[in-house]
Parts: structure tokens; sequence; C-alpha cells
């Protein structure tokens, strides 16, 4: 009975208080002024001014424009729209260039602030990791081809990339 009560206190606090805590100190709407007699002379109402819009609330304003900073996107149910796949299929596919030379194999899928999928990370070159470095491909420059992504790039454009490190 107890867990009842609770889950009814919760939700009761959840809808009804943010309705009680409305501001009331908004001024009323204008009422029309009241009807001149038929024989006084008709007067212009005077101008009223526009009222002040209410500033835009933090959940009705449009998410900041995503700036040059990327990051690995965590959850691996991410959908890469440019892909059709999900961010965790796209991880470990192998990378082939323009030329059809094997270039290395993806290490994470790179958001924007918003958490919205940019760019690739590839590990290219080296043997187990040693000597290897991590390159950034844009997601405009890859597409999916038969279960690997190409590139417009060829493997000699990508190896002279600077070297991600992230």
């Amino acid at each position: 009975m107890k867990p009842v009560l609770l889950a009814a206190a919760l939700l009761f606090s959840t809808t009804a208080l943010p309705a009680l805590a409305q501001d009331a100190s908004t001024p009323p709407a204008a009422t029309p002024p009241a009807a001149a007699p038929a024989d006084a002379p008709a007067e212009p109402a005077p101008a009223e001014a526009p009222a002040a819009e209410a500033p835009a609330t933090p959940a009705e304003a449009p998410p900041p424009p995503a700036s040059g900073v990327m990051a690995a996107i965590d959850p691996e149910d991410v959908p890469v729209v440019s892909l059709n796949l999900m961010s965790g299929q796209v991880e470990e596919l192998q990378v082939i260039g323009a030329d059809d030379e094997e270039i290395g194999q993806v290490a994470a899928v790179l958001g924007d602030q918003n958490g919205q999928p940019q760019a690739v990370s590839v590990e290219i070159g080296g043997f187990l990791g040693i000597g290897s470095k991590t390159v950034i491909l844009m997601l405009t420059d890859v597409r999916l081809d038969l279960g690997r992504l190409r590139t417009v790039l060829t493997k000699d454009e990508i190896e002279n990339l600077p070297d991600f490190g992230g």
C-alpha cells in the first residue's frame, strides 16, 4: 500500500505543483474602453504599446550551433544517418581509399557538441598499435561500400593528414 501512495504523491507533485507555482503577477488583459454616447464626437483611441514578448524558456530555445570540437560518441545506438548504420556498427569497419588500397580501421564515431555524428577517427599504419596514428575523416568524405567505408581520399593523402591524438 505504501508504494502505491508514494507513487501517487510523486505523480501529483510532478504534475500539479508546477501549475501552482505559476507567477500570478502578470498584468490582466486590457479591457476595451467604454462606449461613447451616440451624440459625442468619435475620438480615436490612443495607440497601445505592443506587449513585450516573454523570453523563450531554455526548453524552447533551439540547440546552439555545433562548434569545431568533436568527441567520441559513447552510446552505440546513435544513428549515423549518412551511412544508414548505428554508431556501434561503424566502429571497427575497414576503411579503403579511392585507389582501393586498405587504409585502416574505424576507431570511433565522433560527434559535435549536440551528439550528432560528424566524423570517424581511423587508425592507420603501424603494427599492433606501435607506429600508428589516428586521423579524422568527415562523414561527408566516406560512404558505405560492401561492408567497408570507402573514402574519396587516397592512401597517400590520408597518411599526410595530421595525427588526431585524441
